[in-house]
């Protein structure tokens, strides 16, 4: 991806998700008055998501997928595990040609939510990625990922939300997959 591709992109995300920020809901209750039995209801406090991504190059490209689930330990402190799965496929030319690599893994997060608009994120991963060993052969190695950052989150409808993060890796090596800093654009729901 060149370097204008790396400015452009999260500008453009960030522009959309500003735009939904702009939706809002009301209710209007008048008279009505809660009734005892609806004061003590509590939302059911996990969540599901993920995210879906990917990017090109002039010699290939890759697509991403990673579900995940959460927990709400507070409505502001939230917690889960998300797991990872990345194809990869790159025109090496010559007598190597086309190669595709398949990378999957898992991570766990903390995220905290403050101002209603905005969270911090941590989240550690680990992801088994495949590399071409030789023209032939193919080969895995475990890379390790600490991810800290922040982000927006805005909720979306009654139980849904969108967040857009930028987070940096503070163990990248030259074998991890992401490069500095790393967008993720995410969706979720409430259960």
């Amino acid at each position: 991806m060149n370097s204008n591709n790396r400015i452009i992109i999260p500008i453009i995300l960030i522009l959309i998700f500003i735009s939904t920020s702009s939706y809002s809901q009301y209710q209007n209750l008048g008279n009505a008055t809660r009734s005892e039995s609806q004061s003590k209801y509590k939302p059911n406090p996990w969540f599901v998501g993920g995210m879906i991504g990917g990017s090109f190059s002039n010699n290939g490209g890759s697509f991403e997928i990673s579900p995940l689930v959460g927990y709400k330990v507070t409505e502001d402190f939230h917690v889960g595990s998300r797991i990872t799965y990345i194809y990869s496929s790159y025109n090496y030319g010559g007598t190597i040609g086309k190669k595709s690599f398949n990378d999957f893994g898992g991570s766990l997060f903390g995220r905290y939510r403050f101002l209603k608009m905005l969270f911090a994120h941590a989240e550690y991963e680990v992801l088994s990625v495949e590399y071409l060993y030789d023209p032939i052969t193919s080969r895995r190695r475990t890379i390790n990922s600490f991810f800290v950052g922040g982000g927006l989150f805005q909720q979306m409808g009654g139980r849904g939300f969108a967040t857009i993060a930028i987070l940096y890796n503070l163990l990248e090596t030259e074998y991890s997959p992401y490069s500095n800093p790393v967008i993720r654009v995410g969706f979720g729901v409430g259960l």
